[in-house]
């Protein structure tokens, strides 16, 4: 007994683990869903009371025999507890929540009074505006209930204005046309507008007789316990749908069990209005919307005729219009098709809404994962009640979901026959998502024995559809009996669905989903992707994991998208892509610079040229194709082409020329992008060579002669460096070559416009008289105009794409920069790390004392250098092919011809520091690639010489 006491003692423990979990709705959500109120109820008050209702038409009100001694009226009294919204009052019963369930409509409330037939207790009087009267007796303590009462005081006053349309709203309904023709016998109204069943008929062969029964029983209904907005629902109405509703009812039936009738009360007009706002619009949406209208329910005669098929267009166009995340999806044509045979347009849109958001969530959506999820909960269903099949299922490879799935997305409307598919939809809308799941076990537990024959998919299919296609047959023909003879097929499903299969819950259906849910969206997403990614443009400098790296980043950067449920605009806009970026690039990433306003400015301003240059719809969102090609032009391993691409961010205009505002701008980006490297935060292959010579010459300088020219070199214990000297000397390179890019750009552009009248070189020696004094100052003075052409305000001047690669290449910087240094500073591939693998200086200072190749192969040119001088062509054989050997394993000797890797992994320590991005061997073989050798600083002076030159 301690065992299952000890049990006993962890369970509670172990549900509150279970319900961590499972995620949980709010008090008012709950409430919402559980009573099919508008999102925008939430619950003010609650209180218990005792309540008692009577009805003008009612046999109660004139039995005399439910009258006490006094004459006062006699009624049956339910406990229960009362809510407030700002819309509502909701009353449920204290026994078992279903047998007095009331959701009044405050607009509905004529007067409220203190009733004075209780005077030993808190009670109100409530009229409602069809003369039923509810006495409202609280329970509790009396400040508690004037509390109560004085917020009810303040919702009234409030919904005023929806009082005023209620006579009109109430005409609409069919039950309101039941009472003032049959009771109050008016000879003026008409019945109000329904749907397309009242021109076309209704699905099926429907018996007058039963159908004027179902009528009367329901008429009968009205009268005991109120209509439309102010009804009572109990066992009887419940057992009422069961039964089947008539078919000039269904309409306000399904409207009022599934809640759009208090939706389409409080949007008065919204509908047609969605309409008219959106008339000749086009969209993807109403473009498939057109492909599926002659396919919705072609059986119905309606759906062959242009009345039908507007009625369709519109409540799916206003639809579309309403909730563009959802649009259109697939099925959605055929539900809310068999809805417009029982309900107007205007019923049917709403109707429709609920459907889509509470029935059945995520069932019409772009991705379909609700239809997925109730699949996959649906098979877990059939493997616990149904073991036996379901191993016979999983033996022969059968694929259930593709033969359940037309059921629960169609809601068994192109499944069965229309007469019995509507029946089906009375229980869905009373009883919820829960009927789909027990009326397809209850199809398969009916025609166990036949599936269990069957050997493959199409076998299956064939059992079920021709069991839909008897469902108006005897299910046992063979009985002796006349009243088991007489037990159609359907009734015999309903009976299985309803009875044996009860068991399965609200409860049950939200457990299971909830189980499956991260595994049904993760496939999702998968699947989404690799189609994403194989209808992605084709690239030349983006490996398949960097594709993959951006797509992962560009989603998650936009937080209103969710792939799974296909909700949210999947586009980019200005403010995410300066978050997006900033994951990428290291000159994006925020840093303490971003405080200074002149450098927010610049950031954003060539942020946002890359952003327009980018969004190749011009709509001013960038789609994900386009954010993977703006990419691959910005990490190309080609120079020219990285040159010939930040040039035309700035040719707005595409005329291939830049003007003075043009230059000045991209010198600003050029600043910009190249702030890392100015601030010492990062360091380029011109500062890391730097520091690797000197490193070079320190350990050379600390060998004697005689070690170098034996070429054993002793390395010393540690190498100290001057950090801020080389950010110093690199922040100053890279602010001399920003100068000397503007300086160029205006030294060699070119006039827009040259005057032919003014000889600018006039250099000629005619007037031979003029004295060698006059000439000079003439040539100087034509001199300053060339020199100066473009600061003259007069005379525009502007550079080319060729005079700017020539800029660029004249400065060894900036060549590096665009070959090498821009490439290196976006990591594709570490996107969604903030932090990144890029070190800082002194990270990187650690990592060239620790690759010794490099500043081994340095020392060797200073040892061979030694040596040659030393002694001449004998020596340099004999050096050069000689090894240099360690004389002490405990001093740290080096080997120059032999530190490979052998070496290295004597200092896997400090290798592990190393940058290894940074590689000279890396760097030598994308310069290879490109041809291009690289540029030291004699042969940039002969080059800069050559271009003045050539000028």
């Amino acid at each position: 007994m301690s065992f299952f006491s000890s049990i006993r003692q962890k369970a509670p423990f172990l549900e509150r683990i279970a319900e961590s979990f499972t995620p949980t709705m709010s008090r008012d959500e709950k409430f919402r869903l559980q009573y099919k109120l508008p999102d925008d109820e939430h619950i003010i008050d609650d209180t218990n009371t005792d309540i008692t209702f009577t009805t003008p038409y009612g046999t109660n009100h004139k039995d005399k025999r439910r009258k006490d001694e006094n004459g006062n009226q006699l009624a049956y009294v339910f406990s229960g507890k009362l809510f407030l919204t700002p819309h509502f009052l909701v009353f449920r019963d204290a026994f078992d929540q279903s047998s007095c369930v009331m959701i009044l409509n405050i607009s509905t409330i004529k007067r409220v009074e203190r009733s004075p037939s209780l005077s030993y207790a808190f009670a109100l009087l409530v009229t409602l505006y069809s003369g039923t009267q509810i006495l409202i007796q609280f329970i509790g303590l009396r400040n508690r209930s004037e509390q109560f009462c004085e917020k009810l005081k303040d919702m009234l006053k409030h919904n005023i204005p929806n009082a005023k349309r209620l006579p009109m709203f109430i005409e609409s309904c069919y039950s309101n046309f039941l009472i003032e023709k049959n009771i109050l016998r008016k000879t003026d109204i008409v019945a109000p507008k329904a749907g397309l069943g009242q021109h076309f008929k209704y699905p099926g062969q429907p018996d007058i007789t039963k159908e004027k029964a179902k009528l009367r029983l329901w008429f009968e209904y009205f009268k005991e316990n109120g209509e439309n907005l102010a009804i009572i629902q109990n066992h009887t109405f419940q057992k009422l749908v069961r039964i089947g509703v008539p078919s000039r009812m269904r309409g306000e039936i399904w409207e009022l069990c599934s809640g759009s009738m208090y939706l389409r009360f409080s949007h008065p007009g919204e509908y047609q209005k969605l309409l008219d706002d959106n008339r000749d619009k086009t969209s993807q949406a109403i473009d498939e919307i057109e492909k599926d209208l002659k396919r919705s329910l072609p059986e119905y005669s309606a759906y062959q005729t242009p009345e039908g098929i507007q009625r369709l267009r519109n409540v799916l166009t206003a639809y579309s219009w309403m909730n563009p995340d959802v649009g259109y999806c697939q099925a959605m044509n055929i539900v809310c098709a068999g809805l417009l045979i029982y309900m107007s347009e205007e019923q049917a849109f709403w109707c429709l809404s609920n459907l889509c958001d509470i029935y059945a969530p995520g069932y019409y959506s772009k991705t379909m994962y609700g239809t997925l999820l109730d699949q996959r909960v649906f098979e877990s269903f059939v493997e616990d009640k149904m073991p036996v099949l379901n191993d016979y299922i999983v033996e022969h490879d059968i694929q259930l979901s593709v033969i359940s799935l037309p059921w629960f997305l169609s809601l068994f409307y192109t499944s069965m026959p229309l007469e019995y598919a509507v029946r089906i939809m009375d229980i869905f809308f009373m009883n919820g998502p829960k009927t789909l799941f027990q009326v397809a076990l209850a199809v398969l537990k009916v025609n166990g024995d036949d599936i269990l024959q069957a050997d493959d998919d199409g076998m299956f299919i064939a059992i079920v559809k021709h069991y839909f296609q008897t469902l108006h047959e005897s299910a046992h023909p063979d009985s002796p009996d006349l009243k088991y003879r007489q037990i159609t097929k359907f009734q015999e499903l309903l009976v299985t669905a309803f009875k044996e299969f009860s068991v399965i819950t609200e409860d049950m259906i939200i457990h299971e989903r909830n189980k499956y849910k991260k595994t049904i969206f993760e496939n999702i997403e998968t699947f989404v992707k690799k189609t994403q990614m194989r209808r992605m443009p084709k690239t030349f400098n983006l490996s398949d994991k960097e594709l993959s790296n951006i797509y992962d980043v560009f989603y998650q950067s936009i937080e209103t998208h969710k792939i799974s449920l296909g909700t949210g605009s999947s586009n980019m806009t200005f403010d995410v892509f300066l978050q997006f970026m900033g994951k990428f690039c290291d000159w994006a990433k925020p840093s303490k610079n971003d405080d200074d306003p002149v450098f927010k400015k610049q950031k954003q301003t060539f942020l946002k040229k890359l952003f327009n240059n980018w969004d190749s719809s011009k709509v001013g969102e960038l789609t994900v194709n386009d954010v993977v090609l703006g990419l691959d032009k910005m990490v190309t391993p080609d120079l020219l082409e990285a040159m010939n691409y930040f040039f035309s961010l700035y040719d707005d205009d595409k005329d291939g020329q830049l003007q003075k505002d043009g230059v000045l701008q991209m010198s600003e980006g050029l600043l910009l992008l190249t702030t890392p490297w100015k601030t010492g935060k990062f360091v380029d292959l011109l500062t890391k060579k730097a520091i690797e010579d000197d490193i070079a010459d320190e350990i050379v300088k600390e060998t004697s002669i005689d070690q170098q020219a034996s070429g054993s070199i002793e390395l010393p214990s540690g190498v100290t460096i001057d950090e801020e000297k080389y950010k110093a000397q690199q922040s100053e390179r890279y602010l001399k070559a920003a100068s000397n890019f503007l300086q160029r750009c205006f030294e060699y552009a070119e006039p827009l416009q040259i005057d032919r009248q003014v000889d600018l070189l006039d250099l000629s020696d005619d007037n031979d008289d003029k004295p060698d004094e006059a000439k000079e100052a003439r040539k100087k003075k034509f001199a300053t105009i060339v020199a100066n052409a473009a600061l003259d305000p007069t005379r525009p001047t502007a550079i080319d794409l060729a005079t700017f690669r020539m800029v660029i290449l004249a400065d060894e910087t900036y060549e590096l920069f665009f070959s090498t240094t821009l490439r290196d500073s976006i990591h594709l591939e570490e996107g969604a790390n903030d932090s990144g693998n890029n070190q800082v200086l002194k990270s990187m200072f650690d990592g060239i004392i620790a690759d010794g190749r490099r500043v081994a192969e340095r020392v060797r040119r200073r040892v061979d250098s030694v040596a040659t001088n030393k002694s001449r062509a004998d020596s340099i054989e004999t050096n050069t092919n000689e090894s240099i050997h360690t004389t002490d394993t405990n001093s740290k000797m080096i080997d120059l011809d032999d530190f490979t890797t052998d070496h290295l992994e004597e200092h896997e320590e400090l290798l592990n520091n190393s940058w290894e991005d940074m590689d000279d061997s890396a760097e030598q073989n994308a310069r290879q690639e490109r041809k291009i050798e690289p540029m030291s600083p004699s042969a940039s002076e002969k080059q800069k010489d050559l271009i003045e030159f050539e000028a």
